[in-house]
């Protein structure tokens, strides 16, 4: 049987579960050493829109919040992490999220070939 303490350091909430989106989001792009122009310019956002979502003036869709974990080159768990922080998930049961899941496995993060395996897999694109 599992002691008690082994238990609770299990099931502990780290930090980074605990914090915010952005709280998340400016932690990994200072760990990865990323400018904001990095992330919002390869993945088609606009700077208005990157702006927005980065003063909270506006929440990202799920697309969007798709596209700023692929700017930061974000692992699948990484990128699970921060959309759970929004309320979304890359759930199983949907070809896009498959397909998004599958690039961040295979450190697919070029924003064309994405939306090339999304457009073969008959999903909606990054757009």
């Amino acid at each position: 049987m599992e002691s008690f303490e082994s238990f609770c350091k299990r099931n502990k909430v780290s930090e980074d579960r605990k914090s915010d989106f952005l709280t998340y989001f400016y932690k990994l792009m200072k760990e990865k050493n990323i400018k904001p122009v990095d992330i919002y310019k390869p993945m088609n956002m606009s700077r208005q829109t990157y702006s927005k979502i980065i003063s909270s003036q506006m929440e990202p869709s799920l697309t969007n919040a798709v596209k700023l974990a692929i700017g930061l080159k974000c692992s699948n768990l990484e990128c699970k992490t921060l959309l759970k922080k929004l309320g979304y998930t890359l759930s199983s049961s949907s070809t896009f999220a498959l397909v998004i899941r599958y690039c961040l496995e295979n450190k697919i993060y070029n924003y064309f070939k994405i939306n090339e395996l999304l457009l073969d897999n008959h999903c909606p694109t990054l757009d």
